[in-house]
């Protein structure tokens, strides 16, 4: 394949690319990916932005010092600062993994025909060594300079690495890199891998799998591959956009992904700190990808019901109760059959016994002409998978328990539509008009869609978290808490979105999207108020101990 069929543009410029990298170059080394971002100016400008917004001048620290590292350059002389440049990763599959395999090599574009940059690496460096494609430096006068570099020039473009065996890899397909087509995934920094080999890497450093997804089966399942990192002054942005093999479980779920329904869009309240909404045609699809930790209280009806029964859509949402003394997490699942729905929230507490989750059935009770399930829950440690004795609780798991003391699990059918409450006693009442779907002006999707530029395809799966607001709304209801401590926690900012979206090519994108105000927000807590959270946690802990331990009271 030469470099004129790859001048396609768009999504086929992706696959071209990957297949291309697969099939073309030399054996003797692999390729990985490849990193590309509009100019060394643009991104330094970007995370500026993004830190002195953020509160987080860490940020600009690091994207400097992994540049540096990577570029391997003594200084910026005769390297054109606004032009394109590249940093691709290589692999020698005869040699294990290493910190020296894989191997960068960055493509640096020149203001000149190399001799500055030449220069400037004769004056950091005290001995070189001519190579067949350049020049080996070594020993150099500042220790912060790598030990060893070797670069080499080709059409106005500066090669450097710290592998000769990684640099002479590029030189050989150096017509292939420097010509490669842009991407079109919007960031930062763009980055386009070979899935397979992404995925062995990722194996061999990390042979422990996620609790909560299993990233090597899902990567592999892809057929083409990129992401992308953004920073600047409105949002950290994360984006994978990729196209699924078209036999594998990953292809299968695609396929049964679509919209949700207009009207879904309206469900959840204005002050929601949580909210998702997701449609599928078969959600079991997703069980490949998941690991091992599952909660029933995510599901409660898993294996009660058919999902036959249900549309596949379903809405999520966790806000403040009615009152405003506590909180509530409802689920909005509509439905195609009730009978085996009701028929199943009446045998909750059969399912599972030796689960996370414990319902104990209580009194039913009507809302009007809605009949109601009320349930007493209780999260249970989990048990470690060798032995099968408890495991040390998560602060997860701690947390959950402590807010979920005093809560109980209601659910009814009603409007055609499963709806589940966990919260306080009879916060099912406050969320039944929810089912109205009132007309709003700013939906998630509408949210989702003029935030992140990613996702500007058809929406699947969206989610808007509000972390900063919810510590503060939290804090504010638990007892005994002063005004002035509450006042130490900043109100938030515009918090962090999540969406997934397909095109008609069933290519796949998501983003989550962290605005830079609501991580400025979360600094503030972190170094206003964390004293104040330690210390209103700990006299939750220390009351609920007291009441665990107190003896019965004596009739």
């Amino acid at each position: 394949m030469t470099p004129r069929h790859l001048c396609v543009s768009g999504r086929a410029a992706l696959a071209v690319l990957a297949l291309s990298w697969a099939r073309d170059i030399r054996a003797e080394r692999l390729f990985v990916g490849i990193l590309e971002v509009d100019s060394y100016q643009s991104v330094i400008y970007g995370a500026s932005a993004f830190s002195r917004v953020a509160d987080l001048p860490l940020a600009l620290d690091l994207v400097q010092t992994t540049l540096a590292k990577n570029l391997s350059l003594p200084s910026f002389a005769g390297v054109s600062a606004t032009e394109p440049l590249h940093i691709v990763q290589t692999l020698d599959p005869a040699l294990p993994v290493a910190a020296d395999n894989p191997a960068n090599v960055a493509l640096i574009p020149l203001a000149d025909d190399g001799t500055a940059t030449r220069e400037a690496f004769a004056a950091a460096y005290r001995t070189q060594t001519p190579l067949e494609t350049g020049t080996l430096f070594e020993t150099p006068s500042d220790t912060n300079l790598p030990p060893r570099v070797a670069i080499a020039v080709a059409d106005r473009h500066l090669f450097t690495s710290v592998s000769r065996d990684a640099l002479a890899w590029a030189w050989q397909n150096r017509a292939k890199l420097i010509g490669a087509p842009p991407q079109n995934l919007p960031g930062t920094f763009r980055v386009l891998v070979n899935p397979q080999r992404l995925a062995d890497l990722l194996g061999s450093r990390g042979e422990k799998a996620s609790a909560f997804i299993n990233a090597d089966k899902l990567i592999r399942d892809f057929d083409s591959l990129a992401f992308s990192l953004t920073l600047d002054g409105q949002a950290l942005a994360f984006a994978v956009r990729g196209s699924p093999k078209k036999e594998s479980a990953l292809g299968a779920l695609t396929t049964a992904w679509r919209q949700p329904s207009a009207r879904l869009w309206n469900g959840s309240p204005d002050d929601a700190f949580f909210m998702s909404l997701t449609a599928s045609g078969s959600p079991g699809l997703w069980a490949p990808y998941l690991g091992a930790a599952r909660s029933r209280l995510f599901d409660p009806l898993s294996g009660l019901a058919p999902r036959t029964a249900f549309t596949g859509e379903k809405l999520t949402y966790l806000a403040p109760n009615r009152n405003r003394q506590g909180l509530c997490f409802v689920q909005i699942e509509p439905v195609t059959n009730a009978a085996p729905v009701r028929d199943a929230i009446g045998k909750l507490h059969t399912a599972e016994k030796n689960g996370d989750l414990l319902l104990t059935p209580k009194p039913p009770r009507r809302i009007a002409d809605t009949p109601v399930a009320t349930y007493a829950l209780m999260l249970q440690p989990p048990a470690t998978g060798s032995d099968g004795k408890p495991a040390d609780p998560s602060i997860l798991f701690t947390l959950l328990s402590l807010f979920l003391k005093q809560a109980v699990l209601e659910t009814a059918v009603a409007d055609g539509h499963l709806i589940t409450v966990i919260g306080s006693p009879q916060s099912i009442d406050g969320e039944l008009p929810a089912l109205a779907f009132r007309e709003k002006t700013l939906t998630l999707q509408r949210k989702i869609s003029a935030q992140d530029p990613a996702l500007n395809t058809n929406l699947t799966a969206s989610a808007s978290l509000q972390i900063a607001s919810l510590l503060r709304y939290v804090v504010s209801i638990m007892p005994d808490v002063k005004p002035e401590q509450i006042r130490l926690l900043p109100t938030g900012g515009d918090g962090a979105t999540f969406g997934i979206s397909l095109t008609d090519e069933r290519t796949l994108t998501a983003s989550l999207r962290f605005q830079s105000n609501e991580i400025a927000a979360l600094q503030r807590i972190n170094r206003d108020g964390r004293e104040v959270l330690q210390e209103l946690f700990f006299q939750m802990f220390a009351k609920q101990m007291m009441r665990q331990s107190a003896p019965p009271e004596k009739k």
